[in-house]
């Protein structure tokens, strides 16, 4: 696109939509990479706030407008899928651009006729946040928030509502000029990178990061709850073969077919991770010696239980090492070690079996 053949105000609007981007995309590595979050939010912000005074710099331009060049506005702000509005306080008037219905299902015109239309649009949980920003900015505040609006059928939508209140020389607002962004592609966008950061990839589960929050919460939660925790750790028996001899494709296959025989059998509140390779790892709340030997021997014989995929009957089984919190330890690493151990003692005892961690072991 050559810039130069552009006006100021389609320039203005390019630089709107490369710098808002530019604040999805860093939204996506803060949620990837934890470390430097300080760093990285400081360019969230920086980014924000450019994008904010572009939105007021578009809107201060279009006052000083012709008409015909304030509906020129509108069609390039149409192709790039953004919602011009503005609220007259003197009168009660609402202006929409024409875009307005691809978002949230109304005409502008239904909208200037009935302006409740679209809060009745506004997803429930978001209304409170909403109606806390619009007092922001009737009383001189600017205002940037997303939310969600509820589309007919069912439909999830999320809008980025950028406005700016108007003042007249006594200071008095007498207008709101605003801009609204359908960002429902790049909110799944963050939601993906999210899920990518804290799940695995071939599976689906869980990966370490998230089952260190999921074990942090509940450990924070036991000096109240009168309940211990397990954790399971769980090593397929004869994978390596299968590998060797199938190829790691096959492999692949083993662990998808492995991991939705497991999820079967843990309970809502229990929790499965995978590790990396053929190990897993699950925490099981609100355990007793029968909750243990029950899940543990389920798990057996569901692995045991032979694996058709492509035609062939595969064949493998798993040892399972346990350890309990808080009795054999506080600290999730010290845990899963000790589960580790205790992994490898069921191994040593002929494999297909569950061992619980014993403190008497010499690590």
């Amino acid at each position: 696109m050559d810039l130069r053949k552009l006006n100021r105000h389609q320039v203005n609007i390019v630089m709107l939509k490369t710098f808002w981007v530019f604040f999805f995309f860093n939204i996506a590595i803060v949620l990837i990479l934890g470390e430097s979050v300080k760093f990285r939010l400081g360019i969230l912000l920086f980014a924000e706030l450019i994008i904010l005074w572009l939105a007021n710099h578009l809107l201060a331009d279009k006052k000083r407008m012709l008409p015909a060049e304030a509906g020129g506005l509108d069609e390039v702000l149409w192709e790039l899928n953004i919602v011009r509005w503005s609220y007259d306080l003197g009168n009660n008037q609402y202006y929409y651009s024409s875009g307005i219905e691809q978002i949230i299902g109304y005409r502008a015109e239904e909208l200037l006729r009935d302006p409740q239309l679209f809060q009745k649009r506004i997803h429930p949980y978001d209304l409170y946040r909403v109606k806390e920003a619009d007092k922001d900015l009737r009383s001189g505040k600017r205002s940037m928030i997303q939310y969600r609006v509820m589309m007919f059928g069912g439909q999830t939508r999320w809008i980025h509502n950028m406005a700016v209140p108007l003042k007249d020389q006594n200071g008095r607002v007498y207008r709101l000029e605003g801009l609204i962004v359908d960002v429902t592609h790049q909110k799944e966008m963050e939601e993906n990178m999210a899920q990518m950061a804290l799940c695995d990839a071939l599976t689906g589960l869980p990966n370490r990061r998230m089952f260190e929050k999921y074990f942090a919460h509940f450990a924070n939660r036991s000096p109240h709850i009168d309940q211990q925790l397990a954790i399971m750790f769980i090593d397929l028996d004869s994978f390596k073969q299968v590998n060797d001899t199938l190829g790691h494709e096959m492999g692949d296959q083993v662990l998808k077919e492995v991991t939705l025989r497991m999820k079967n059998i843990f309970r809502g509140t229990d929790f499965l991770s995978r590790l990396g390779g053929d190990e897993f790892v699950a925490l099981l709340t609100r355990i007793s010696e029968d909750s243990l030997t029950a899940v543990s021997e389920r798990i057996l014989e569901a692995l045991s239980r032979p694996f058709e995929i492509d035609g062939q009957n595969i064949t493998i089984g798993a040892s399972i090492g346990i350890s309990i919190y808080p009795h054999d330890g506080e600290e999730l690493e010290d845990l899963i070690r000790k589960a580790d151990r205790a992994m490898y003692e069921a191994k040593n005892k002929g494999k297909n079996t569950y061992q619980l961690y014993q403190p008497s072991w010499v690590d």
